[in-house]
């Protein structure tokens, strides 16, 4: 029997074309999916739900306390999750504000796990909302601040990498100080990935 305490925790992960450049073994998607796993384990006892993004946000897993059906639910991820592309991480921080609800919960994260790759600039906006309504987030980036190539497969089934509209690969890198924007408007922490990123967030972060 396990006692709950109270928290609700919603995953949100990027599922953009992005999230397959290999910087981040074996790739960012396959970390994400990693670390969700890892605290998935951790979350005993709280409700957990889950929501994929890219251009577009989509509730994969409303709050539950069946881990079986979350995990199942990250499994089943990959960059044609969300057919529109993009990162649009406002929409996936408003996404989770609806998914937790008017509930009386005692505490409620969202753990965000992307590259912070986001083409406008509305996500802190967003995060001012989460905190409005209590909500504190806290991100994972994926990627470096090199960046990388993205490989993708041809519909000839060729190896080639994500282009531009000119032609050229696109450099995919990771923007570490806008995660960390979001992240501390709403009185939670940034951390790039690791193996310890899961538990770090655990025991420092969700209270």
């Amino acid at each position: 029997e396990i006692k709950s305490r109270g928290r609700d925790v919603i995953l949100a992960i990027d599922t953009s074309r992005s999230m397959l450049s290999t910087d981040t073994a074996p790739t960012r998607l396959g970390r994400a999916k990693l670390i969700s796993q890892d605290l998935l384990n951790l979350l005993r006892g709280d409700r957990v739900g889950l929501i994929a993004f890219a251009g577009t946000s989509f509730l994969q897993a409303p709050l539950t306390l069946d881990k079986g059906a979350v995990l199942t639910s990250i499994d089943d991820l990959d960059t044609n999750t969300i057919p529109k592309g993009g990162t649009d991480i406002a929409s996936a921080i408003r996404l989770a504000i609806a998914a937790f609800g008017k509930g009386e919960t005692m505490s409620r994260a969202l753990v965000l796990m992307t590259d912070g790759e986001e083409l406008d600039e509305s996500g802190v906006e967003a995060a001012k909302e989460a905190e409005a309504a209590g909500v504190r987030i806290f991100t994972i980036g994926f990627g470096s601040a090199a960046g990388s190539l993205i490989p993708i497969k041809t519909q000839e089934g060729r190896n080639d990498f994500v282009r531009d509209e000119n032609g050229r690969p696109v450099n995919s890198k990771l923007d570490a100080p806008r995660l960390n924007e979001i992240a501390k408007v709403t009185g939670g922490f940034s951390l790039p990935y690791g193996q310890d990123a899961a538990s770090i967030i655990y025991e420092k972060g969700i209270v």
